[in-house]
């Protein structure tokens, strides 16, 4: 990749516990695969919407491989070491509108990561001149979607049959309300 990579950035969860947002790298995919590995087959499935068990090497690179401008992802690290602990990720279906998904081990689900990650890669999103985030979840993926409803972004979700289509303006809140 001839770009820098974006800045890391520390945060706290809401348990206190301080953590890295980090922009993801090649050399993670091994550390990407531990923790899909780690992943409950629930929570596997309502990011991958099936059960998938394992991530294959090539997948991993696939995931790990990004050029932060049309796909960028962000992972939770711990400020001491390169595990992941959650990852939120963009690709761009337009000049304007990217897709973005997160998954967070269970084990730190409900501390506040997803809106972390959502505002992270707003942020870097932003700067690449996107001004729209889509998402399509499951229905009853219901941390999901209470996320995007709490966020800061004005979230238009659309329910069809079992999934949830979510479009959110990513603009600055001043600067959409025009």
């Amino acid at each position: 990749m001839d770009r820098p990579l974006p800045p890391e950035r520390r945060a706290h969860l809401r348990d206190g516990r301080e953590v890295r947002i980090r922009p993801i790298r090649p050399d993670d995919a091994e550390r990407l695969c531990a923790f899909h590995d780690r992943l409950s087959t629930q929570t596997a499935r309502l990011r991958f919407f099936s059960p998938l068990k394992h991530l294959s090497p090539d997948f991993a690179k696939h995931l790990t491989s990004v050029d932060f401008v049309k796909r960028c992802a962000f992972v939770i690290s711990p400020i001491d070491s390169d595990t992941i602990h959650a990852v939120g990720r963009y690709e761009g279906e337009t000049r304007r509108s990217a897709e973005v998904a997160f998954v967070v081990e269970d084990t730190l689900q409900g501390l506040g990561i997803g809106p972390l990650l959502l505002e992270r890669l707003a942020e870097h999103a932003r700067e690449q001149g996107f001004t729209r985030f889509s998402a399509v979840t499951l229905g009853e993926n219901s941390q999901m979607l209470a996320m995007f409803r709490e966020s800061p972004y004005d979230a238009h979700i659309h329910m069809e049959r079992d999934l949830a289509f979510v479009r959110m303006d990513i603009r600055p809140v001043a600067i959409a309300a025009v």
